[in-house]
């Protein structure tokens, strides 16, 4: 049946003939004509052994019905069958007819229920079937005659919708509405409704969807996730009054799947009046599952449409389901590629004993002082992976072990910084933090809303690092799965290596005049020797100048300038960086 068929009814019965064999009768003639009529079996049973109300399935004939929704396991009896036999409906006679009854959900497996003689009532409990929606009636009669005549079929207690593999779309988020056909934003509300584009889509011409409006976009996503089956996984169904095609009337827009809700793929487009069936594996990659479909508007400029798109609905086709946890990765990196050799800060060769081997970044980190590692210098990169998944859980994700010869140095000591990304798909790599010798642990989270990610890669910082050679990589240690990695202990032996560094709360940092419409100064006076880095921001958290970076030495007042009369009025805030530590301060600029 078509899913988005209504299958709900207040009575109940067969609706529909999936097939018949009818037999002769018991002399080998055919039944007669009057009693042939398959119809006479759906619908509501006369009940009165009137003649030419039946269908004789004749000897050994057979009927498969479909009833008109889901039949559900109550107490007591569930369905009636109703058998014409002119000489009553007690079953005691020698002109008794009986059938086999079979039961099924889905018209493809089949459970046998038992026999009936005339009349029959079927309790779905005796088989152990939450419901059925086909039932299939063969005769038995071994007398003679023509055999049982089927009256009509009833479900006592009524039917429901049909429970569907297929689920809809339950949740909408980043609407961002495009134009309409003169250019200008959406404002008809009734069609800006996300919740329009949630639930079973209507498929009918009533103002239940959600325009995109040209170049707009919605993410919807749903209770579960979709699993990538064989063939089409995904429908999205468009409206278009009057059901017009896309030559006459242009509605379009690109579908992209993700199983993050960071990284997505295309995976093909809709036109107008479409419910297009998509497949995930038609993305880049392979997904074994997704998790969200954004749909964006494509309408071609010029169309008559006046708002693009319009969203009727996300169907599922293989439902929504418990999500598949992929295989946890180990303690270490197992693999590397996409090494590439940097070179020294001068532009010199790094010498070989510290690129030649790149499996040195590989295994459980050394933390000596020994050539083991592989150094990325400037402009060099790695990318490693892990066997498997890397979850993100609360806190640090990964370890980053750099190698400085003397272990007592820490980051302000000794400058060499990388950059990690981390990426679900090789493809896609998402920012993750700045990592140095005492300060070389990765949030994922950092990087965004994963769950886990399968590859790290790690760049030389180039503009931080003040090394000859830059970052030294001893190895990364994958925190959630390593089981012997003692994570506290570890960040405990770490904190002593950053015993010198500067404090940002013992700076004496102050900040004038404040308010201010032109340059402001910042003032401070570090107690030990160690980097300083002032940058400004705005209060909705862009950066929107850097005021100081560089070395700063114990007893030595610093004053910085920074020139605010290019922002806007309003509130901004100083954030002083050093070492491990920060604070922040608020200014006001006026006009």
């Amino acid at each position: 049946m078509n899913a988005f068929q209504d299958n709900s009814q207040g009575s109940c019965n067969a609706v529909e003939v999936i097939a018949s064999t009818q037999g002769t009768q018991s002399n080998g003639n055919p039944v007669l004509a009057s009693r042939s009529d398959v119809n006479a079996a759906l619908n509501a049973p006369d009940k009165s052994n009137a003649a030419n109300g039946f269908y004789t399935l004749g000897m050994k004939g057979s009927i498969t019905l479909a009833l008109g929704g889901a039949v559900y396991n109550e107490r007591g009896t569930d369905i009636m069958i109703y058998e014409t036999s002119f000489s009553g409906d007690n079953c005691s006679g020698y002109d008794d007819e009986m059938a086999l009854v079979e039961l099924s959900q889905d018209g493809d497996t089949w459970v046998e229920y038992g026999t009936v003689c005339r009349d029959g009532a079927i309790d779905l409990e005796d088989v152990a079937l939450d419901y059925v929606t086909q039932i299939r009636i063969t005769d038995i009669t071994y007398g003679a005659g023509d055999g049982y005549d089927l009256d009509g079929i009833e479900a006592v207690n009524g039917c429901e919708d049909i429970p569907s593999d297929v689920c809809y779309g339950s949740g909408a988020m980043n609407y961002i509405p495009g134009l309409d056909n003169n250019g200008n934003a959406l404002t008809v509300a009734e069609r800006m409704d996300t919740n329009k584009a949630l639930g079973q889509p209507q498929m009918d011409d009533s103002l239940n969807f959600l325009s995109l409006g040209y170049g707009g976009e919605v993410t919807i996503s749903f209770d579960g996730v979709v699993y990538n089956n064989e063939g089409p996984d995904i429908e999205v169904v468009e409206t278009t009054f009057g059901n017009a095609s896309f030559a006459s009337y242009p509605e379009s827009a690109d579908i992209y799947v993700s199983q993050n809700g960071i990284d997505f793929y295309l995976i093909g487009s809709v036109l107008t009046d479409d419910a297009g069936d998509l497949d995930i594996s038609n993305a880049p990659i392979f997904l074994s599952y997704i998790t969200e479909v954004k749909i964006v508007d494509t309408t071609p400029s010029g169309s008559i449409s006046a708002d693009g798109f319009d969203l009727d609905g996300v169907v599922a086709l293989t439902g929504c389901n418990e999500p598949i946890l992929p295989t946890p990765a180990g303690c270490y990196a197992v693999d590397y590629f996409n090494y590439v050799e940097g070179t020294k800060k001068n532009g010199g060769v790094i010498d070989a004993i510290r690129t030649e081997t790149p499996n040195n970044v590989l295994g459980e980190p050394e933390s000596t002082d020994d050539y083991v590692f592989t150094t990325l210098g400037y402009g060099g990169e790695v990318t490693l992976t892990f066997g498997g998944a890397v979850y993100n859980q609360e806190g640090p994700d990964l370890v980053i072990v750099e190698t400085t010869f003397g272990n007592s140095l820490g980051c302000d000591s000794y400058k060499e910084y990388a950059n990690v990304y981390v990426s679900a798909d090789d493809i896609n790599y998402h920012f993750a933090g700045t990592v140095c010798k005492s300060d070389n642990t990765i949030d994922i989270s950092d990087a965004g809303g994963f769950n886990f990610i399968y590859y790290v890669k790690i760049v030389n910082n180039d503009e931080l690092t003040t090394t000859e050679d830059g970052y030294d990589l001893d190895g990364v240690i994958a925190i959630g799965t390593c089981e012997e990695f003692d994570y506290q202990a570890y960040a405990e032996q770490q904190s002593l290596l950053s015993v010198n560094t500067v404090n940002a709360e013992e700076l004496g940092f102050r900040t004038f005049p404040n308010p201010t419409s032109g340059v402001s100064y910042i003032e401070f006076t570090p107690q030990a020797t160690g980097n300083v880095s002032i940058e400004v921001f705005d209060i909705n958290g862009r950066n929107v100048g850097r005021v100081f970076n560089e070395e700063a030495y114990p007893g030595k007042v610093y004053k910085a300038e920074f020139n605010s009369s290019n922002l806007a009025a309003g509130l901004y805030v100083y954030k002083v960086t050093t070492g491990n530590s920060s604070i922040t301060k608020k200014f006001i600029v006026t006009k």
